[in-house]
């Protein structure tokens, strides 16, 4: 049996003209290796957003006790809180004005940079698919058609994919969707392209449009094998177009590494938190509805003397439920007693089941918060009389559990804002680099003319002594000849001339 071509294989033969096949198997087997990841991912987001629409889930919701949205959001300013401040300084800690004033200027663009992108929105975004999906993705790209921007996005889950690996080092291509019209692709990529063939679609709630416009899918692959940039959509034989890296990053990828909470073992596919105490909320869902169906039955209900048929009547009973009490007339000899006028339905069961099953709801909310990681002192459950240490314990246990998922999210940042910086020293130039950090450095005109100045200050500083060291030979030399003119002094008598 011959071998399928590899993704390498056919990118490094570029004497033949590209074909759009092997990169399109590539993107496909990629997304078969996180096609149940995808499954679990609607799922969850179908669960967080109340949606009843697929099959499995209970028809009960009561937003006034929703444990999976409590303890989400209980966990999402915990693990980040405020938006990401760029801090730039030399590798080693050396002391150079020079270095320090460039430094300072490339951490005041950054921060101008990601205050104009709207940071705190990606970051957000990339918190929650990290806390209910297990990866946050974001992309960076380049844009300088009116003016020079750095623009970071956050990517949907479907929308962002890469070479299946055991590790993000060994990874060797990335590539992210953008959904776009017939119109765009022929301002984009030109007639001759072909994109008239692509796979044009209404997409839905899937993909998370609510348009009704028609799109495809355009990937824009990024190839670290040969060092190229491919774009390819599903119905075009050929590539849409290729190109070098127009953005020369030091790791090569436009984007940072995703931020991941739980992997399966030698693998980049996540692990959702969600399943690992899915089935406890399920249980926990199923008691409180029952817990609710009981507690509907509760009513006032009695039987008073009367004409008619007994078994009517107690059917009656049971299927009224529109009043808080009721009295259900039936004969008179059917009812026994101390001959009372009213014999009342009795409660005690339905008070005693409701019990059982909220203790035992109870029992299960207690586990969750022990899969889930959330600590006493973080749910508002500390008991009033625990001290000080032993609440301060509860806060550094819960602070432990939720640490991997804020360092991946510092790192994520972190990576951002290594990429954005790289991008802005290679594109910016001066002019736009002073604009954008209100710093008055000197420019090379502003130094040409400092350096004239300064020399023709010298000029004038060295014209200046010479005519000082002539005025002062002259003065000498005119010293010297009225010395030299004057007789010698008589010698005083007695005393021997020298």
């Amino acid at each position: 049996m011959d071998e399928q071509p590899q993704f390498a294989d056919t990118l490094e033969n570029t004497d033949e003209p590209k074909s759009s096949d092997v990169l399109l198997a590539a993107l496909s087997d990629a997304a078969k290796a996180f096609d149940v990841w995808y499954g679990q991912c609607e799922r969850i987001d179908k669960i967080f957003s109340l949606s009843r629409s697929m099959s499995g889930l209970s028809d009960w919701s009561d937003p006034e006790f929703d444990l999976f949205w409590s303890s989400t959001e209980i966990l999402k300013p915990a693990v980040y809180a405020r938006p990401p401040a760029p801090a730039v300084n030399t590798r080693f800690s050396i002391r150079d004005p020079f270095l320090d004033q460039v430094s300072e200027m490339l951490e005041r663009v950054l921060s101008t940079t990601l205050d104009k992108t709207c940071i705190d929105d990606v970051m957000q975004a990339v918190r929650d698919d990290l806390i209910l999906t297990g990866r946050g993705v974001s992309w960076l790209r380049y844009e300088d058609e009116d003016r020079k921007r750095v623009i970071v996005e956050h990517l949907e889950q479907r929308d962002f994919l890469h070479e299946p690996a055991r590790k993000w080092s060994e990874v060797g291509w990335v590539a992210r969707c953008a959904w776009m019209t017939k119109q765009e692709m022929r301002d984009r990529f030109g007639m001759s392209s072909g994109y008239a063939d692509a796979a044009f679609a209404k997409r839905g709630e899937k993909y998370g449009m609510s348009d009704s416009s028609e799109k495809a899918a355009v990937w824009e692959v990024w190839s670290r094998v040969d060092k190229r940039v491919y774009w390819v959509t599903d119905g075009v034989e050929t590539v849409l177009d290729e190109s070098e890296p127009f953005l020369d990053i030091e790791g090569f990828f436009p984007c940072p590494k995703p931020a991941y909470a739980t992997l399966k073992r030698r693998s980049l596919v996540p692990v959702p938190d969600y399943k690992r105490y899915a089935s406890t909320l399920e249980q926990i869902n199923d008691l409180t509805s029952r817990i609710y169906g009981l507690l509907d039955q509760v009513r006032v209900r009695g039987l008073i003397p009367s004409g008619g048929d007994v078994g009517s009547a107690v059917q009656s009973l049971l299927d009224e439920a529109d009043d808080d009490m009721m009295l259900i007339p039936v004969p008179a000899s059917s009812l026994v007693g101390n001959g009372d006028m009213v014999q009342w339905l009795p409660l005690d069961m339905f008070a005693n089941t409701v019990q059982g099953l909220i203790t035992a709801r109870q029992q299960l909310i207690s586990d969750y918060y022990e899969l889930s990681g959330i600590s006493d002192i973080m749910r508002g459950a500390s008991d009033a009389q625990e001290t000080l240490g032993a609440q301060q314990l509860k806060s550094q246990y819960g602070s432990v559990r939720i640490r991997e998922k804020v360092d991946a999210l510092v790192q994520h940042a972190q990576a951002i804002c290594a990429i954005a910086g790289e991008i802005i020293c290679e594109n910016f130039d001066a002019k736009t680099l002073l604009e954008m950090s209100l710093s008055k450095m000197p420019t090379d005109s502003d130094i040409k003319k400092q350096i004239a100045t300064v020399k023709k200050q010298g000029e004038q500083a060295i014209a200046h002594i010479a005519s000082q060291i002539r005025e002062i030979e002259a003065r000498a030399t005119v010293q010297q000849s009225v010395a030299q003119a004057q007789p010698p002094a008589p010698q005083p008598q007695g005393v021997p001339a020298q």
